[in-house]
């Protein structure tokens, strides 16, 4: 019995994902994510409540929940991108 003949190059070892950076990002990124978002959430669910309980000041609760859409929003958003890179990081090798 003779062995089959390997067709084409030995194949290489990949390359490991880069975990110590993505878990970096990830912490990093849920650090500002959590915070921001349950402030967030509180002042948003205030505005809410005031709007509901106060209809004739409902303009008033918009213009909250505006501010807090670009006060908070905007920080949450790097948290999830951050977040979300730092996963991507970690799976994907590349």
């Amino acid at each position: 019995m003779s062995q089959p003949e390997a067709s084409g190059p030995l194949p290489t070892k990949p390359k490991p994902p880069h975990t110590v950076f993505g878990i970096a990002l990830m912490v990093l990124g849920l650090l500002i994510l959590v915070p921001s978002g349950l402030c967030s959430g509180v002042f948003g669910a205030g505005a809410l409540v005031s709007a509901i309980f106060n209809p004739t000041e409902a303009g008033d609760a918009a213009g909250t929940l505006m501010m807090v859409l670009i006060v908070g929003g905007i920080p949450m958003a790097i948290g999830a991108g951050l977040t979300y890179l730092g996963n991507a990081l970690r799976k994907n090798p590349d």
